[in-house]
């Protein structure tokens, strides 16, 4: 009976279990890519009046909430592990920060002068990964475990917007909105919406 040369045998097994672990890879995985989400919406906005001023906001959505995600953020803002655990639906990246906030509700809905006014809660406070948290003078605003980022926007793409250390945020429970408390300065210009880059 021929002998079986031990090193190809090794190999042969070697590539048997490389194998078999690919195929068990792609049945349990699926498609590379596949649970990748794209972008729907970017916008930029520029702090102003605050601390830090003049940071650039990259805010971007990968859904729109419907009426029961909202509903679901409104009833888990007061709790904190329930709210994390809500589904992801865009990112507030500051310019420069390796880090950024995840949005947890993003609602578009129209002003009487038609802009959109486009609302976004992130699951922290936006600014509290850095050293020296973000404030704005005499504001109105309460400290909240989450931030509300407000932004106007017209038909030209262009805007301003506002953020939950500035202005007071407004819970409504029944229409499941949340918005901000408008009047005063606005902490947040040049308010712009990006091409949209996916496709």
């Amino acid at each position: 009976m021929k002998q079986l040369n031990p090193i190809w045998t090794a190999f042969e097994r070697f590539a048997v279990i490389t194998a078999a672990a690919a195929a068990f890879c792609a049945v349990t995985l699926g498609p590379a890519g596949a649970a990748v989400r794209g972008v729907t919406d970017t916008f930029t906005a520029t702090t102003t009046g605050m601390m830090p001023a003049d940071l650039v906001l990259r805010i971007q959505v990968l859904e729109w909430s419907d009426d029961n995600a909202r509903a679901a953020v409104v009833a888990a803002l007061e709790d904190a592990p329930a709210f994390t655990k809500l589904p992801t639906v865009g990112y507030v990246w500051p310019a420069g920060s390796p880090v950024g906030y995840t949005v947890k509700y993003a609602h578009r809905t129209k002003t009487a002068d038609g802009r959109d006014r486009l609302t976004f809660v992130t699951d922290k406070a936006v600014g509290s990964y850095d050293y020296k948290k973000w404030s704005v003078a005499g504001a109105a605003g309460k400290a909240l475990p989450y931030s509300v980022v407000e932004l106007y926007v017209d038909g030209a793409g262009n805007g301003v917007g506002n953020l939950s250390l500035a202005a007071e945020a407004v819970v409504d429970a029944a229409t499941s909105a949340i918005t901000l408390a408008t009047g005063g300065s606005n902490v947040l210009k040049d308010v712009k919406r990006q091409p949209n880059q996916q496709g």
